[in-house]
């Protein structure tokens, strides 16, 4: 039986007032405790509960409510110990909610548990005040200050023996978290133990604020590190007493050291007093991209570096941060960056020949397509602009334009350009691995250039990334979904190569699905004064010269050369020429000896023969059609002036085809 202190006597006899007929006596009652004895009796919390095991928890909502709240726990628990160590024989308890009330964490002399056996206050019980009634945990949740109940101030008369005293916890940000309580038999209970729990929780609040903190730096050096280690750049730091802070994976693989044993020692013993860096640290002196050599244990190393100085707030240098690239990842680079998307378009491919325009009609439906592609021709003749135009017409024009010269890789490094590798595949692998081209088109189109010259053993696997739509990195396990176009290029009869025992036959047919032959250019001369105006015109404009104008003869000799290196020729020729023309118009002697003398040229039908005026005539007519005869514009695709287009028009006697006529620009 509990013994009720005196003093306490008054405010049993209203709280015996209040549960018979729910009226409070305000001298008596305190209003925190009055408020929440009329919250009590809206929740119908019965006054007269044991409050046994009906509110413990099961043991996996037990485990759900630690789990939420181990965090608070583990802050709590040095200083509930030693809170604990202070009042240990005073038949008190010292208890940890969490914000619903559910006690996460309990200490408690064996008298106190003795005293308090019919109550349930063990880890998992629910002491919020819609269970418990008034009490020191759930009144302070409610209240979310200090609190401490005594007595007969609880509104369950099972807890008129006790006194608890309370304070919530706050996370950093403000969020209620729980509350640390004594509890104890209200005889023993003081009014300085509500200090001591106040004094314990901003403890609590202090090292939660702690660890944030530490939490937080830890997790700002977890995210700097794993950035600096997934640079594809070398980075390194170097304080001003020259101790080497941070170096990653990449930086010590170019500057050929160990990392673990760099980090924290001086630069100057690591690399010697002729470190570039350590030179520049001394110096202050920024730079970017400069190209270094340094002689390393294990030979040398060049790279280049960019370094910029690191400063506190009064301008004092600190330190360094340096980032370092490999001369040859450079180069990778930059030629990654250059064949990754298509320029051309089929706006670009120059000529009026049928056979050229039956072609390129019949390109422009199978980009619609996914087949692969198979592209023929002489060098020279255009194969990868067909390639690029066919991909820009393509729903994969988005997407990445990847060329390989299967002729001009190495034969060892073939498969890896191709299809990758995983880390330590090889010697010298790169760490993490490497993606392949297949991988890197994956959404886009892979160009495979000269592929008549890919060794026979590749073969087999291209084949198999054709058949599969997957691939598989060198040294890897696992498939890898591509959705990669494939066009490929050849200047060979890869007919005759399968007949030779050259290419795979297998190969072939899976290659050859859609085959575009690309006449060469001496099967199409009709193309050939387009063309020519065409380069004149754009080769013009790149030098910053005014276009001369093509005399009668020079036509003629392009028009009777043979043109073994195709299209390719040909804008080399005429570049030639423009480089060395000295007056407004090109004559056969701007022309290389090759093309120029009368032996090296094979002889044309009078057909083909090319006369300046009708070529020149249709040149222009067709610019004034496709402009409509806005002769500003047709002039800036012609290159010349208006007033030299329109001494051309009537020199030629041209005039508008009914319908083509529109902005005359001037006119």
């Amino acid at each position: 039986m509990w013994t009720v202190n005196r003093k306490l006597t008054r405010v049993y006899r209203s709280w015996e007032k209040f549960i018979s007929n729910y009226e409070i006596e305000p001298y008596v009652i305190r209003p925190l405790i009055a408020n929440s004895w009329h919250r009590c009796l809206r929740m119908k919390v019965d006054p007269m509960s044991p409050l046994d095991h009906i509110n413990l928890l099961s043991p996996s909502q037990i485990n759900k409510h630690i789990e939420r709240r181990k965090t608070l726990i583990g802050a709590a628990m040095p200083f509930m110990s030693h809170l604990y160590n202070f009042v240990k024989g005073s038949e008190t308890l010292v208890c940890l909610a969490d914000d619903n009330g559910i006690i996460l964490d309990v200490l408690r002399d064996p008298v106190i548990h003795y005293q308090t056996k019919h109550i349930c206050t063990e880890v998992g019980s629910d002491w919020s005040e819609s269970i418990c009634g008034t009490n020191s945990i759930g009144t302070c949740l409610f209240e979310k200050k200090p609190v401490q109940i005594t007595a007969t101030e609880h509104y369950c008369k099972v807890l008129h023996g006790l006194t608890g005293s309370a304070a919530p916890i706050f996370s950093p940000e403000g969020e209620l978290l729980g509350v640390l309580s004594i509890i104890g038999l209200c005889n023993n209970v003081h009014a300085h133990t509500l200090g001591m729990v106040v004094a314990a929780v901003k403890a609590i609040e202090n090292q939660l604020v702690s660890q944030k903190k530490s939490y937080e730096l830890l997790l700002a050096y977890k995210k700097v590190t794993a950035v600096i280690e997934t640079m594809d750049e070398g980075l390194i730091a170097i304080e001003a007493n020259r101790k080497i802070t941070q170096l990653n994976s990449e930086g010590a693989k170019i500057l050929q050291v160990n990392r673990e044993d760099c980090i924290g020692r001086s630069a100057l013993d690591v690399f010697g007093q002729s470190f570039p860096l350590l030179e520049a640290l001394q110096n202050e002196v920024e730079f970017t991209d400069k190209e270094f050599y340094i002689e390393t244990p294990a030979g040398g190393t060049r790279f280049t570096s960019t370094v910029k100085m690191i400063r506190d707030e009064t301008g004092q240098v600190t330190g360094m941060m340096a980032t370092l690239r490999e001369m040859q990842s450079v180069h990778k680079l930059v030629n990654k960056m250059v064949g990754a998307q298509a320029t051309f378009t089929f706006d670009d491919i120059i000529g009026n020949d049928p056979q050229l325009h039956t072609l390129i009609q019949r390109a422009k439906r199978v980009a619609r397509s996914s087949s692969t592609i198979l592209l023929q021709g002489a060098s020279g003749t255009g194969k990868e602009m067909f390639a690029q135009a066919i991909h820009n017409a393509s729903g994969r024009r988005g997407g990445p334009f990847i060329v390989i010269n299967c002729g001009a890789i190495p034969r060892e490094l073939v498969e890896s350009e191709l299809f990758g590798y995983e880390e330590g595949a090889f010697t010298g692998a790169k760490k993490g691995g490497r993606p392949g081209k297949f991988e890197l088109a994956s959404g886009g189109t892979i160009f495979l250039d000269e592929i008549g010259d890919m060794p026979l053993d590749i073969q087999a696997s291209l084949l198999r990334v054709l058949q599969e739509r997957q691939v598989t990195r060198i040294g890897g396990q696992k498939s890898i979904p591509v959705n990669t176009r494939v066009i490929a290029a050849t200047n060979k009869n890869l007919a005759e190569e399968v007949e030779k025992g050259n290419f795979r036959l297998d190969l072939y047919y899976r290659l050859n699905v859609i085959n575009l032959v690309i006449p060469s250019l001496r099967d199409r001369p009709r193309d050939i004064p387009y063309l020519a105006q065409y380069f004149v015109n754009k080769i013009s404009r790149r030098l910053g010269i005014t276009p001369p104008i093509i005399a009668p003869d020079f036509y003629e000799c392009l028009s009777r050369y043979d043109w073994p290196g195709n299209v390719r020729e040909l804008e080399n020729v005429i570049e030639q020429a423009l480089n060395i023309v000295e007056t407004d118009i090109l004559i056969p002697e701007h022309l290389p000896a090759r093309i120029y003398s009368p032996q090296n040229n094979r002889q044309i039908n009078p057909e083909q023969k090319i006369n300046l005026k009708s070529a020149e005539a249709e040149i222009i007519r067709d610019a004034l059609d496709k402009c409509r005869w806005n002769i500003s514009r047709a002039a800036s695709t012609l290159g010349i002036g208006r007033n030299t287009l329109y001494r051309k028009i009537k020199r030629y006697n041209l005039c508008a085809a009914k319908g083509k006529r529109g902005d005359q620009g001037g006119m």
